[in-house]
């Protein structure tokens, strides 16, 4: 939307401009004036409208609105009710201004600045100076213009034409660089993501996770989980692939609620099978994470399952207390849930020595459990 609005002010820039040349050899050239006023006033309108959208994610209507239209009042009292033109230049300068401080000050509020946006705020705060003291200035040097046959060799048109130039390639070039640099950005997450679970996919889990596995110490170690949706493809089977949706989104739902504010690196891996990267984790709490997970998500419902058929998840688990790569962790925690489905499925087992427990059978309850199974609950619908 706010890529729509600044090609509305450029639009309007075309038109005002064509407008402002063509009263030159017009006999009465007041009405194209006041029109090209206004349409100029209108490139300050969207141009700022399309910032607020981008950096606020809502306009300012209830504020843009009303000093646009107080600004037409103003242009349509100077123009056919007490002839000015310096009145009516002054308003629509001063309109503008006002609209393009709106602008920056919510480029200034954005919570995230680049050089991009530092530098369009540059650009609408020097805009709104620039616009409010070339009134002043050429009032000092030339007075209030009396007549249009004035207006063409002035120093009011002469430095408006020379700043809009100079602002409006400027600004031109700043929203096309942000439009592309969003646009890039988005290419990337989308890259990064799942789409059917929002969640990150294999590859983006593997950029997010590598550096934090390398930071892993002894004293400090991390817990991998993998886990997988029993019988899966049954569940395709006999309800439909749409419901098969339905458990892969529950699943993610759930990691995603268990997982907040916690830093756990949450992805899926492909299919039915998901991961989970617990940073500054021990064994004894991943493994009580990963039997909370297990109990929650066969506990819960899934749209299209029947209440007769449960759906249940396998969890292998692995610790490492670093100097070893994530394809490592991965591989020790896909044999344990590898054991986990030959022993029966929907239980958690361990990656460990042999002086560890192995496996945790379903049943287990620890507080871990029935927290990850309060957030599943409030993920469904």
């Amino acid at each position: 939307m706010h890529v729509f609005n600044w090609t509305l002010a450029y639009a309007c820039a075309t038109l005002g401009t064509s407008l402002d040349f063509a009263r030159i050899v017009l006999a009465n050239p007041t009405p194209f004036s006041f029109v090209a006023n206004l349409l100029l006033v209108g490139v300050a309108f969207f141009a700022v409208r399309g910032a607020v959208l981008r950096y606020a994610g809502h306009s300012f209507d209830r504020i843009l609105i009303p000093v646009f239209l107080a600004t037409v009042v103003c242009g349509i009292w100077f123009v056919f009710i007490d002839p000015s033109i310096f009145g009516r230049g002054a308003t629509s300068s001063a309109g503008a201004a006002a609209m393009f401080l709106i602008g920056a000050w919510t480029i200034a509020k954005a919570a995230r600045q680049d050089a991009i946006d530092r530098l369009l705020f540059a650009t609408f705060a020097l805009t709104a100076a620039t616009l409010i003291a070339r009134p002043i200035v050429t009032y000092v040097y030339e007075g209030p213009l009396q007549a249009e046959a004035e207006v063409a060799g002035s120093l009011w048109v002469v430095s408006f034409k020379v700043f809009a130039m100079l602002s409006w390639f400027a600004t031109a070039i700043l929203f096309l660089l942000r439009i592309t640099t969003d646009v890039m950005k988005d290419l990337a997450a989308q890259s990064l993501t799942d789409p059917l679970t929002g969640i990150l996919n294999r590859r983006g889990f593997f950029i997010v996770a590598e550096p934090v596995l390398r930071d892993v110490r002894p004293g400090l170690p991390a817990v991998l989980l993998i886990l997988d949706i029993d019988q899966f493809k049954r569940v395709n089977d006999t309800f439909g692939h749409l419901t098969g949706d339905n458990v892969i989104q529950g699943l993610a739902n759930l990691l995603r609620q268990a997982s907040k504010d916690s830093g756990c690196i949450i992805g899926r891996l492909g299919g039915e099978e998901f991961v989970a990267l617990l940073p500054a984790t021990n064994l004894i709490a991943g493994r009580a994470f990963a039997e909370g997970l297990r109990a929650a998500f066969a506990a819960g419902s899934h749209e299209g399952v029947p209440f007769s058929h449960t759906v249940t998840v396998s969890i292998g688990v692995a610790e490492s207390p670093g100097g070893e790569s994530i394809d490592s962790v991965i591989e020790r925690a896909d044999g344990a849930l590898y054991r986990a489905k030959r022993e029966g499925r929907n239980r958690t087992h361990i990656a460990s020595d042999e002086a560890s427990p192995g496996v945790v059978p379903q049943g287990t309850a620890t507080g871990t459990c029935r927290q990850a199974s309060m957030a599943f609950r409030q993920s469904m619908p």
